[in-house]
């Protein structure tokens, strides 16, 4: 609990309140999403986007081909990407 609590940034009352009855805040479910290593979708929903897995297993046949440089650009990017959904 402790855990979840510290990477969606929130006390650990809150955590046992969406286990028992309140949904998270949507900057919470992108935390909590990504520290489960799922997307919001499947939280809300129960589904993976199929988009999703298609887009990372594209990504996986990708980046061994990519030269140090476009892989450092990638990182950047993804960093970037990652701050804003935090």
């Amino acid at each position: 609990m402790k855990q979840i609590a510290a990477a969606c940034r929130v006390s650990d009352p809150t955590v046992y309140g969406w286990l028992r009855s309140s949904q998270p805040r949507n900057k919470h479910l992108a935390m909590l999403a990504t520290f489960l290593d799922t997307t919001v979708d499947f939280l809300v929903n129960g589904e993976q986007s199929e988009t999703r897995d298609e887009i990372i297993q594209e990504l996986r046949t990708l980046v061994p081909k990519l030269s140090t440089k476009q892989l450092e650009i990638l990182l950047q990017t993804a960093k970037e990407f990652s701050k804003k959904t935090a």
